[in-house]
């Protein structure tokens, strides 16, 4: 196959040399000319008279003056009398002198050292002169002007003098121009010699260069020519009108023509198909009309062409022009993409089968998430119930069991719904000020109870001055990715320690979790972050997981612009770094206390509506709130609660989210609307989506706030917590009906750790008491920078871990109502159920050890 464009590349470097070399030759010869040129000149300046001229013109100056005094004393004398004729001989003099100074001789005198001062004096006497000659020609004013005359003679002498000066220095200085000239006329003559003989040299090596690359080229075209006919692509050459000129055997084999056949036919009429010759036409117009159409260069495109047989067939082509012999040559490189394309059909196809998959597997995780939370409402509210009745050990042994199963279980579903909601883009982060210090005081305190049942020491390690720092960002979800690294790490640690640190940047937060478990093999650090991969313990055995809880972790912390990362060491422990970018903030104000929604009277109980569509859930809401004394009224769907709201009053309205006929959002929205703002009820607002979405949703609706189910036995107290208060005498006789300690459990542990275990324990808890007694009654945060709550929190679980059931169930009282410091007689009365419980508890102790 012959392509023309090497022979257009063969020609080339000789027109460059030769180009090269004939613009070299002409600057050289254009110097020389340009030198000879300037000499001559200066050779015929040197030929005339100008500088005797200007001599002449000197010496007639001082001739004229003399000739102008003589006259004028011939006048004054008497010999000759014409006044006119003396005006003419001076104006004579003035046109010298004017000559002189017109000049060039003028221009070198101007800057000459002393001749403007003699400049000035001659302006002076012409000024004089020209005045005695208006006032009138007398004898007195002829003398007058014969004097000055006299007088300026040795002026007009001294400016010759300085102009013969001027001349001899500028001829002298010609003279050295010219001899200068002639000698760089000289050696630009001999360097061009030198050049000419360098370039007849530098025209043999190119002459020689050019032979070679002759016979380089010769063999690349006889290679390029080999490729191309041996190529895989079809390769098609047309000229200008779209006549084929060369067709590869590719191309014979695409397109079903052989060579002979198809040369000097259109392009249009074989190879395009009937729909595309329009546009192919316009190309080719384009091209001739602009000289470079938008197709030709633009890489690879993707057309369809036409078979000798008529099909129709896909194609990717690249379409290029070179410089043939008499006009452009169009280069067409083509590649049949049939079954490429049916591939990418197929890929396409199983794409969205995949996706539809993934869409209808997030669906079913969602429904499934959903509808487990209802009947676990119903089981974890009747646990919690039951709980609180009277049980014996073993009962609430059992009973604790199924409540831990049951909150495994709905960890398990909320990753589930987490994990969903990440997929589908449905999670939104939140943006609210937080102290990341305090936020992990109080995760720590609930987290090192889990520890402590393995003995595990839980501890934050932070700079004194970050723990007041407060940051821009979404806490839950924070505390969510650190609960989760912590959990992992108590796990998986079965001796040594559990160290959270903090560390604080102006725009930056790093929360790290260190363990001394059984760390992470380097190939799998990456494997941990993926959905339900699940590590295995060391002694074999598999704990609770479901391989969720690092990848929703990772997932979370980079929907808030962070990461996760690892550093481990198989057998030593893990260190997990969550790292978010968080702008921090000034601390914000303590807002007043806002208003309590209109309590009833002490003592009294509250008028309940529970909107609910599930019947088991009703049931527990019922029990619950009848445990506290309250009235109950009941409707399955939000259309029955509006409507008995229409007729009665109610103090708190607990709304399901979805429900048949009329939705709790939709419910709320027309309380409010109907019902004046004083007789409006609180309405807490319950759903199975724990996510922000939903309770923006039912906070906008108009809900006081919005819960996840189940909704437990200590939130249900929180939440009536702010409608009913219990003065202080209440809580004492309740106090006071409540047994010090649970004697069933405190028999349980004696058995098991024997008196003496049991009464260390329980002098520890009464040091610890004493210690926290004082930090219970100071200001809102101590000098450790440790909460009420997380105090009260710590000293509910020792307290219930050694069965003092009263000190622990007024503890966790006062930790719901989450306050800031305890008052004096809240601390007092603390105390003397503390003291009590251990009385009780040591007395049970010296029963036994006497029996």
């Amino acid at each position: 196959m012959n392509i023309p464009k090497p022979r257009a590349g063969r020609s080339t470097p000789r027109l460059n040399i030769r180009s090269g070399l004939g613009f070299a030759a002409a600057i050289l010869l254009t110097l020389v000319l340009s030198l000879g040129w300037i000499l001559g000149r200066q050779i015929r300046d040197l030929e005339t008279a100008g500088i005797d001229n200007t001599q002449w013109t000197l010496a007639q100056l001082e001739l004229e003056t003399a000739i102008f005094a003589r006259d004028v004393i011939a006048a004054a004398q008497g010999v000759r009398g014409n006044a006119s004729g003396l005006q003419l001989r001076f104006d004579i003099l003035l046109s010298r002198l004017g000559l002189v100074r017109s000049g060039e001789i003028g221009r070198a005198l101007s800057v000459h050292e002393g001749v403007p001062e003699l400049l000035l004096a001659i302006d002076g006497y012409a000024d004089r002169v020209d005045a005695l000659f208006a006032d009138s020609v007398n004898v007195a004013n002829l003398e007058a002007i014969y004097q000055e005359t006299l007088d300026i003679q040795p002026v007009m002498r001294e400016l010759s003098l300085n102009g013969l000066d001027v001349l001899a220095e500028d001829a002298e200085a010609y003279r050295h121009q010219v001899r200068r000239q002639a000698e760089l006329t000289a050696l630009a003559g001999g360097l061009l010699l030198i050049l000419l003989g360098a370039l007849l040299r530098l025209i043999d090596v190119q002459r020689r260069r050019v032979m070679d690359r002759d016979r380089v080229l010769s063999r690349t075209a006889e290679r390029l020519n080999s490729v191309i006919g041996n190529s895989l692509d079809a390769i098609v050459v047309a000229d200008e009108q779209g006549r084929i000129v060369d067709f590869n055997p590719a191309a014979e084999e695409m397109f079903g023509w052989r060579k002979d056949e198809i040369l000097n036919q259109n392009v249009r009429e074989t190879l395009v198909t009937a729909e595309r010759r329009q546009i192919f036409d316009e190309r080719l117009r384009n091209f001739a009309a602009k000289g470079r159409e938008y197709l030709i260069d633009a890489g690879r495109v993707e057309l369809v062409a036409r078979r000798r047989s008529g099909e129709i067939f896909p194609i990717e082509a690249v379409i290029t022009h070179v410089d043939g012999p008499d006009a452009p040559v169009f280069i067409g490189y083509l590649r049949d993409i049939t079954e490429l394309k049916a591939s990418q059909e197929r890929l396409i196809a199983a794409r969205d089968t995949a996706e539809r998959a993934d869409r209808a597997k997030s669906r079913f995780l969602s429904v499934m998430s959903h509808e487990m939370r209802t009947p676990l409402n119903g089981i974890m509210g009747v646990l919690d119930l039951l709980n609180t009745s009277t049980l014996s050990a073993e009962q609430r042994q059992q009973v604790g069991i199924a409540l831990a199963s049951a909150e495994i279980l709905l960890q398990l579903v909320n990753e589930s719904l987490d994990i969903t909601r990440i997929e589908t883009g449905e999670e939104v982060i939140e943006t609210v000020p937080f102290a990341p210090g305090s936020m992990l005081h109080r995760l720590l305190s609930v987290l090192r109870p889990l520890a402590a049942e393995k003995d595990l020491p839980l501890e934050l390690v932070a700079e004194e001055a970050d723990l007041g720092q407060w940051y821009e960002g979404d806490p839950n979800r924070v505390a969510q990715v650190v609960t989760n690294l912590i959990g992992n790490a108590i796990k998986f640690t079965e001796r040594g320690s559990i160290t959270v640190t903090l560390q604080l940047e102006d725009g930056a937060v790093e929360i790290g979790v260190h363990d001394t478990g059984i760390g992470i093999a380097p190939e799998d650090i990456e494997r941990v972050f993926t959905e339900f991969v699940i590590r295995a313990r060391p002694e074999g055995r598999q704990g609770r997981s479901d391989g969720l809880g690092l990848a929703i972790s990772r997932r979370l912390a980079r929907l808030m612009s962070g990461d996760i990362t690892v550093q481990s060491t198989p057998g030593k422990g893990s260190s997990f770094y969550l790292q978010l970018p968080l702008k921090s903030v000034a601390p914000p104000i303590e807002a007043p206390e806002p208003e309590a929604v209109i309590p009833v009277a002490p003592g009294t109980s509250l008028s309940v509506l529970v909107v609910e569509d599930n019947a088991v859930n009703r049931m527990v809401l019922r029990g619950m709130l009848q445990q506290f004394g309250h009235e109950i009224t009941e409707a399955p769907n939000g259309a029955e609660g509006v409507a008995l709201l229409r007729e009665e009053s109610f103090d708190l309205v607990l709304m399901d989210f979805e429900m048949p006929v009329l939705g709790g959002i939709d419910a709320t929205r027309e309380i409010r609307e109907f019902l004046p703002d004083r007789t409006e009820p609180r309405i807490i607002g319950l759903t199975a989506h724990g996510s922000a979405e939903a309770r923006l949703a039912g906070i906008a609706a108009g809900m006081n706030e919005v819960y996840a189910k189940p909704l437990r036995l200590p939130v249900l107290r929180k939440i009536l917590a702010g409608l009913v208060e219990v003065p202080p005498s209440s809580a004492s006789a309740k106090v006071s009906k409540t047994p010090d300690i649970d004697t069933d459990a405190f028999d349980e542990m004696l058995d098991m750790l024997g008196p003496e275990r049991v009464n260390r324990a329980l002098d520890s808890f009464g040091t610890e008491w004493r210690e926290a007694s004082a930090r219970l009654a100071s200001q809102p945060e101590d000098a450790d920078g440790e909460s009420a709550v997380g105090i009260l929190h710590k000293l509910r679980g020792g307290a219930a871990m050694l069965g003092l059931f009263g000190p622990a169930e007024m503890l966790g009282a006062l930790e719901l109502r989450a306050p800031t410091h305890l008052a004096p007689e809240e601390v007092a009365e603390l105390e003397d159920q503390v003291s009590r419980a251990l009385a009780v508890a040591r007395s049970r102790i010296e029963a036994r050890v006497e029996a």
